[in-house]
């Protein structure tokens, strides 16, 4: 059977529309036994090489990149880092990796080659497989192209190996089409799923640009990529934090024992000591920081993402400037004008608006972009920072400049901050956040919180309410999801047909809303650890709109972060975005025992008016974060932790909605279930030890310590 829907230019503008939605809803349904050729695929894109996409034209593209990964030394141009001599791994070369700029109605195709011949040394030991994620993106149509090994897809060898491994294409196609694929015009960011690969250098910048013009302008350059950069890839000590790639160490720098690389890496914070920086030369630096070109009168859109690694978010704030927050994790929200400061945690981007001033020093030193995070949150104590230059005409940059081990200059004053997306870990600033609409007013000063911002106002009416069930994910001190740590299967989830369900825990929800019936499955015992490995699966139903009169439905997830002093974990889902519908923090220990019984009294409020919609958020301490995801995005989608860490050693589940066996979704090229198990085995559950791997081929790896 064929369905084939064509434009015609007589009709009016409401049939036209009509005829539209019918085409959106009939391309969205991921139906397989019926082929549907929408009018909008009828039209031939233009392929065209990536690096050519950045300007947007009348007509679709097809924009082609070809990508591959080594392991390469910070010895070259585009990847020198902070200036020392480590390993590193590239795309293309670089770090970031190219950066990625289409525009909406484009298709994007990333041709990635596996090209990683060296014996990597990363501290999880995780081996030289790898795979490319598009953070943010939803894969709507297709799920196999999300990235993440054992969910998705299995993971991709080098291509030395490339004739070992019957399970995917080569080179991978990974890529999505803005206009079918829930891929609006935003800022996202790619990097590997595997290990601690992006820790090292792989990630990079994702820009879909809006079309057409405005008065902002609009330059997808004016990207920051910040992330913090570590001793080596097997000594997990930050000493650096980077722009766009670019960073400087000055005369000191941290160093650490294996117990504060431990509490570091478990989210609780570390004080590291410092030492000597023996390759600092005051007269000879290799790098120079990031720089970025404005001239006065003008509005400039600047696009900030957190490519962190680890529990270190970092904070923005520009000198003698403030700035205008417009959107968040590629979604738009109701403007929050006249900021300070901005937050940034694992996983997160913003989209902000600066408007240069017409009084700036025509003769002095082009301003400071400043950066700074703590490797002892709460207590902002260990600070990294570093800087990026907003220059205007005339101005000078000092290229002698480095920041201090003190980041003097950096510690802003509380009293007058006007602060967005604070690390939320302390119950005070919760308790004396500025609440929407009281934010509106761009003289009141204080911290304002992800769940009192709000989306702009929609002219349909929200089916949010329409609620298939509630799953409660408690976190602990474990570093768990309901004292679960993730096991992967052999076989990725997406590709069993049928189910591979003997090793499973979680939640099963059958039927379609709102008639859903929920069951749990544990493992029956746990032995002596106090948390178990399983195959943690939430099951949801595929539940689409068919047909224009029926529902949206979605499930409600409620996230509990149990304990004072723990991490203020980012959780990030994949599939798209969750919708914020409710946050709040405690001065006391919580569990989710006690947040269901706060529920039924009516103590949990929920907001319905405008929620806003993200794909990462920080959960308080002692506090709790409700969203809700529609169940219109068939696939088996991870959940988890954007601490590197965390979701490697396990925080982490998946969302899988709908079934294979009833062609819910699509597996594009790659094969189902065939009873052969990926050439590479999963991940042992847990992850590994804080100490250096030892294997035979390997680089040498040295440890810094504090002399006596």
């Amino acid at each position: 059977m064929q369905l084939s829907l064509r434009y015609l230019s007589s009709r009016s503008d409401e049939w036209k529309a009509l005829v539209q939605k019918l085409d959106n809803l009939l391309c969205n349904t991921n139906e397989r036994k019926v082929k549907v050729c929408c009018a909008r695929e009828t039209v031939p894109k233009k392929t065209v090489p990536g690096e050519q996409c950045d300007i947007c034209t009348d007509y679709p593209r097809k924009c082609v990149f070809d990508f591959k990964l080594e392991m390469l030394k910070s010895d070259a141009d585009g990847r020198r880092a902070d200036g020392r001599l480590r390993s590193v791994l590239a795309y293309n070369g670089t770090i970031p990796g190219p950066p990625i700029v289409i525009c909406e109605g484009d298709e994007l195709v990333v041709n990635f080659k596996n090209k990683i011949t060296g014996k990597m040394t990363n501290m999880d030991g995780s081996s030289s497989v790898t795979t490319l994620h598009f953070h943010g993106i939803r894969e709507k149509t297709r799920p196999w192209s999300d990235g993440v090994p054992f969910v998705s897809q299995c993971p991709i060898t080098p291509e030395c190996q490339k004739h070992q491994n019957n399970h995917n294409p080569f080179p991978f196609p990974y890529g999505f089409n803005t206009d079918v694929d829930g891929a609006p015009a935003g800022t996202y960011w790619y990097h590997s799923h595997v290990g601690a690969q992006r820790t090292n250098g792989a990630y990079g910048a994702l820009i879909i640009k809006e079309k057409g013009t405005n008065a902002i302008i609009d330059d997808a350059s004016n990207t920051l990529v910040l992330q913090e950069w570590y001793e080596s890839s097997t000594n997990q000590v930050p000493v650096s934090l980077l722009i766009n790639g670019n960073g400087r160490i000055g005369e000191l720098m941290n160093t650490g024992d294996d117990e504060q690389i431990t509490a570091h890496l478990k989210g609780k914070g570390a004080v590291f000591n410092l030492t000597k920086n023996k390759h600092f030369d005051p007269h000879n630096f290799t790098t120079n920081y990031t720089e970025f070109h404005v001239k006065p009168g003008y509005q400039y859109r600047f696009r900030v993402i957190g490519a962190i690694s680890q529990n270190l978010p970092l904070r923005l704030s520009i000198e003698n400037h403030t700035f205008t927050a417009i959107a968040m994790d590629s979604r738009n929200i109701q403007p929050v004008t006249n900021l300070t400061d901005l937050w940034l945690a694992a996983g997160e981007r913003y989209d902000i608006l600066v408007k240069t001033t017409k009084e700036q020093d025509k003769s002095g030193m082009a301003y400071k972009i400043k950066v700074i995070g703590y490797t002892d949150q709460p207590d902002n104590k260990c600070p990294l920072c570093t800087i990026a230059w907003l220059k205007y005409p005339k101005q000078h940059i000092n290229h002698t400049y480095v920041t201090d081990s003190k980041c003097t200059g950096f510690h802003l004053q509380s009293t007058q901050l006007r602060t967005l997306n604070p690390v939320p870990n302390k119950y005070t600033a919760w308790k004396n956040r500025i609440k929407y609409p009281h934010w509106k007013n761009p003289s009141t000063i204080g911290d304002i919180f992800i769940a009192d911002l709000r989306e702009p106002k929609s002219k349909s009416k929200s089916t949010i309410t329409n609620l298939a069930n509630t799953q409660y994910i408690e976190f602990d001190g474990n570093i768990t999801f309901n004292g679960l740590r993730m096991s992967y299967p052999p076989v990725p989830f997406l590709l069993q047909d049928p189910a591979d369900k003997p090793d499973r825990c979680g939640s099963e929800c059958n039927g379609q809303p709102p008639s859903t019936k929920c069951t749990t499955k544990n493992p029956a015992t746990c032995a002596a650890n106090e948390y178990c490995n399983c195959q943690h699966v939430v099951k949801e139903p595929w539940a689409p709109v068919k047909v224009p009169w029926a529902r949206d439905w979605w499930v409600e997830i409620v996230l509990v972060n149990n304990n004072e002093g723990a991490a203020a974990h980012p959780i990030h889902q994949h599939g798209g975005w969750y919708w914020v519908v409710g946050e709040g923090q405690f001065g006391c220990n919580i569990n989710s025992k006690f947040i269901r019984q706060q529920d039924k009294i009516n103590n949990i409020p929920r907001n319905f008016d405008n929620p806003p919609a993200k794909d990462t958020i920080q959960v308080p301490p002692r506090g709790y974060v409700i969203v809700r995801t529609k169940l219109d995005n068939a696939g088996t989608w991870i959940f988890h932790c954007h601490i590197n860490y965390h979701v490697t050693i396990g925080m982490a589940m998946v969302l899988q909605i709908g079934e294979l066996k009833h062609q819910d979704w699509s597996t594009g090229p790659l094969t189902r279930n065939v009873n052969v198990p990926c050439e590479t085995p999963p991940p042992p559950p847990g992850g590994g030890p804080t100490t250096i791997y030892w294997f035979y081929g390997m680089e040498n790896a040295e440890r810094c310590v504090t002399p006596g």
